[in-house]
This record gives structure tokens, sequence and C-alpha cells, in this order.
């Protein structure tokens, strides 16, 4: 199966700050979690699309639970949930599933991602917001897209 990721924002917070290559060992890091979620991610689109939900109301969260900042959202979204289950497996625990877009664009700009806040809230598709390697991206998917 096929995926097109496209983002339409910096790699860094500040588009005028220079890129280095741990901004980009970061989100090659981040990219490689987001491909890693492939299938999973299609069902979460699939079950949207099921629930009538679109990217006017909803995400869906990507989110290393180990990441300092995503593990902030994980407990929001899924509080009380048993985390160290999956590490003590060897596991890096992982949460994913549908979100309502509002309460995690305010996370993001709690948070200090301010771009990925912004780039959440200029668009209506349905939408993977990635948490990894203290990134954020917003990224959409086509699994109809002619390579498939």
């Amino acid at each position: 199966m096929e995926f097109i990721p496209g983002s339409t924002g910096q790699i860094t917070p500040d588009p005028e700050a220079k890129v280095t290559e741990k901004d980009l060992a970061q989100t090659q890091a981040a990219m490689d979690f987001f491909a890693a979620n492939a299938e999973r991610i299609k069902h979460f689109k699939q079950r949207a699309e099921e629930l009538g939900r679109n990217g006017n109301d909803t995400v869906i969260a990507l989110i290393n639970v180990d990441d300092p900042k995503g593990s902030i959202l994980a407990d929001a979204l899924m509080p009380a949930h048993n985390w160290q289950q999956y590490r003590d497996a060897g596991e890096v625990p992982v949460a994913r599933g549908l979100a309502l877009k509002e309460g995690v664009q305010e996370f993001l700009e709690m948070a200090g991602y301010d771009v990925a806040a912004r780039e959440l809230s200029e668009t209506s598709v349905l939408s993977v917001v990635v948490l990894d390697a203290n990134v954020a991206l917003v990224l959409d998917v086509d699994f109809n897209s002619p390579e498939s």
C-alpha cells in the first residue's frame, strides 16, 4: 500500500531559522513513525468516514507516548491508560485514534507548536497529527493515489 504524505508548513518552528541536521533527523524520525503506522492510519480514516466525521471536526492522532509533549496529549486523550505495559513488552507505546480537532489544535498552541496549530486550523481535510521526536506534524494522506 502506498500513501502520500503532505505537509504545508515549515519543518522548523521558525521559518527564518536555519535548518540543522538535528531538525532534519527529528522530522525524518516523525515521518518514519508516520510511515510505520500507515495501516492503522488507514483504519482510522475509514472509521471517520463510517462515523460521518471529517476534517472540520476530527483529526487522526498519532502519538509516541514517550515523546515529552506527546505524553501530555496521550494522557489527556486516554486518561489512566497503562502505557507501561507496552514498554515492559519491549514496545514503544503509541496512542492513535480519532480526536476532536479543536482540542488537539488548542494543545498544539499550548505546547508551542504554532506552525502545526496554524496548519491544522487552516485545513478542512482529515489530517493526521503526528507527535514524535519533539516534532509536531500535520499531514494528510491519500490512500487512493494512482501509485496505490
